[in-house]
C-alpha cells in the first residue's frame, strides 16, 4: 500500500511539470467496514490526457482476498490512443489487457489473445467515468469486456451501468463522480469520495465536464 502511494505521488509530480494533474481518492466499504481505496488521476499535457485508476481492496469470505485493479488509458484530441489494465487476486494476475489504436479500428490483447475492435474511434471509456459525467443512454467502452456498455440515468446525476458481472451505480456532482455502488454476487461495495478530493468539484475544469 505504501509503495502504491509513492508511485501515485511520483506519477503526479512528474506530469505536473508538463501539464495539469487532478487526483480523486475514494474509500471503499463493504458491510460498513472500510476494506480499501480507489485512486483515480487525470493528467493533461499539451497533446495528451492520461487517465489512471488504481483500486486495492482486502476482505474475507472464507479466506482473505486481496484484489487489485489497474486501468490506464491515453487520449489525444479526445480519441483513445492506447491503454493497459489488469486485475490480480492475492498477488497473482488474473486478467491482463492492452488496447492500441490502428488506422482501422483498434487491436485489443486480452490474456495473449488478439482481437480487432471495429469501432473507428473510441471517445468515452471506463477510464473517464470518474472525471466526466455521462449522458443518459451514453455508451462507454470497456477494455475488460471488449465492448460498449450503456449508462441509464435513473435520477438526476445518478446512473446505472449494467455489465455481465453485475450492476454499478454512479452519482455525480458538477461532473465529478462522488459515489459508486458496485453490486456483485459476493456482496455490495461502496466507493465514497474522500473530503480532500471535493475541492476538484468546485474547479472550472470539473464544471466543464457536466
Amino acid at each position: 500500500m505504501l509503495a502504491l502511494k509513492f508511485s501515485v505521488i511520483f506519477f503526479l509530480m512528474l506530469y505536473s511539470w508538463l501539464g495539469q494533474a487532478q487526483l480523486l481518492k475514494y474509500q471503499v466499504f463493504k458491510s460498513k467496514k472500510e476494506i480499501g481505496t480507489m485512486t483515480v488521476s487525470r493528467v493533461s499535457s499539451l497533446s495528451e490526457v492520461i487517465y489512471e485508476n488504481i483500486t486495492e481492496v482486502r476482505y474475507k469470505i472464507l479466506i482473505e482476498l486481496e484484489i487489485k485493479y489497474v486501468l490506464q488509458e491515453t487520449f489525444e484530441q479526445g480519441i483513445l490512443l492506447r491503454g493497459h489494465g489488469f486485475s490480480s487476486l492475492n498477488g497473482s494476475k488474473k486478467i491482463t489487457y492492452d488496447i492500441v489504436k490502428k488506422e482501422e479500428g483498434y487491436v485489443l490483447r486480452s490474456d495473449d489473445i488478439l482481437q480487432r475492435i471495429s469501432f473507428e474511434t473510441i471517445m468515452y471509456s471506463a477510464a473517464k467515468i470518474h472525471f466526466e459525467e455521462p449522458r443518459d443512454r451514453q455508451p462507454v467502452f470497456s477494455q475488460h469486456f471488449a465492448t460498449y456498455l450503456d449508462f441509464k440515468e435513473i435520477n438526476p446525476h445518478y446512473y446505472l451501468l449494467t455489465s455481465p458481472q453485475g450492476e454499478n451505480y454512479y452519482r455525480y456532482e458538477n461532473g465529478i463522480c462522488t459515489e459508486v455502488t458496485v453490486i456483485r454476487d459476493f456482496g455490495t461495495l461502496y466507493f465514497n469520495l474522500m473530503p480532500e478530493s471535493y475541492v476538484i468539484i468546485n474547479t472550472t475544469d470539473s464544471l466543464d465536464n457536466k
